[in-house]
């Protein structure tokens, strides 16, 4: 997390161009858009031990290449680009591997407490990785990338100490030619007759998509009310907070819930009103505050998808649809990132805020349709997509109704 910090950073200083910077930073995530799906792929067909220790091992290497830049190349600016990328995938990789390699070390019973405090440590290493970044940068140029190889050189040891589980896929000590023959459109499949995988994604991708908006009008609006930096830093940093109490507590609340798909009504309910909030509020720190509630209810559902996925996705296609999933609503941060400039500045930031909260209000009225479609639709219209769609090796929890 201090080299992503410190990546932007470098280029700014080293060439005095923002629009450098800028493609250095796209270049950490441009992997969302690109990687996913391949890595979902690695993860069903090779030992996720393996990849992980590989995915560490690149990203120590990206780092280490910087380093050497700085302190022997000449030309450290493709050094950044090509870093940055490297850093991107092999993360992509590793977060793949690590989500289905937790539940072969953890008791059943005790893998939705352990899946939330992955997630709950994901939310506290960017709450301190990116102001410890900026702040060893301030020191000097290379310590951010110094603390990063220790972190990374850490985490293989760590790995390299692990229980020797088996880490294989399933079915890997099959001979090739009796394994099931699973693509990626299996997973596809998977995601769309699974009536919470296929809700939450499309909620989550928009919902993502949106909130780029949602965070750069609010630092507009902070730069126009001449808020310091310092001051704007430190209510953005309320997203790693929310989403720290989030997957903290999503454990405890979730056992309430009898019907996880309930989970999706009742976040995407509160953005509806978290964003109203921030339209018919002026104050930025208002804002802010209310884009920390928005995190808060991030870090819940991305524990409620990871226990959904481990619990009751077949192993056999649960890369795939991992990513599949995070191809989708990891995609549209990127996306939506590039479209927020564009919509706050023809709408100026007020408009935009009311542009935001309309389109979440709609995807709210569309979370019954993609729950329960047997509702909306013909009786025979849902029965053909489901004779299509569905093949025999597919564990169906949750069908389309």
């Amino acid at each position: 997390m201090c080299a992503a910090t410190a990546n932007p950073l470098l280029a700014l200083v080293l060439t005095h161009s923002p629009v450098f910077a800028g493609y250095v930073g796209a270049a950490s995530t441009i992997p969302a858009l690109l990687m996913y799906l391949p890595a979902g792929w690695f993860v069903d067909r090779f030992n996720r031990r393996l990849l992980m220790f590989v995915g560490q091992l690149g990203r120590l290497a990206a780092c280490a290449l910087v380093v050497y830049a700085l302190g022997f190349g000449g030309h450290p600016k493709p050094v950044l680009i090509v870093a940055s990328l490297c850093e991107g995938s092999f993360l992509v990789l590793y977060s793949a591997a690590e989500i289905t390699a937790v539940q072969r070390v953890v008791n059943p019973a005790e893998l939705p407490s352990a899946l939330a405090m992955n997630e709950a440590r994901g939310h506290l290493a960017f709450m301190a990785g990116k102001p410890l970044g900026g702040f060893l940068f301030g020191q000097r140029e290379s310590y951010p990338y110094y603390v990063n190889l220790l972190a990374s050189l850490w985490s293989l040891v760590a790995l390299l100490m692990m229980d020797k589980t088996n880490y294989q896929p399933q079915g890997a000590d099959q001979p090739a030619n009796t394994r099931p023959r699973i693509s990626l459109f299996d997973g596809l499949k998977m995601v769309i007759l699974n009536s919470f995988l296929r809700t939450v994604v499309v909620v989550c991708s928009v919902g993502n998509f949106l909130f780029q908006t949602v965070l750069l009008l609010l630092v507009v609006l902070a730069e126009q009310q001449h808020l310091s930096s310092a001051r704007i830093g430190v209510l953005l940093a309320t997203s790693g907070v929310g989403g720290l109490i989030g997957s903290v507590a999503a454990p405890s609340v979730g056992k309430h819930v009898r019907d996880e798909r309930n989970i999706i009504k009742l976040c995407v309910v509160a953005w509806a009103a978290l964003t109203f909030i921030v339209a018919v509020s002026a104050q930025p720190v208002v804002g802010l505050v209310a884009w920390g509630g928005l995190s808060v209810t991030g870090g819940f559902l991305n524990v409620a998808i990871v226990n959904h996925q481990t619990k009751q996705v077949p192993e056999h296609l649960l890369g795939r649809v991992i990513g599949i999933n995070r191809f989708l609503t990891s995609g549209a941060v990127p996306l939506g990132a590039l479209s927020a400039g564009y919509i706050v500045a023809e709408l100026q930031p007020r408009a935009a805020a009311w542009f935001v909260f309309g389109a979440i209000v709609l995807t709210a009225s569309a979370v019954p349709l993609l729950i329960r479609p047997g509702r909306w639709l013909p009786a025979r219209t849902v029965a053909r997509i489901k004779k299509r769609l569905a093949p025999e090796e597919i564990r169906e929890p949750v069908a389309v109704p």
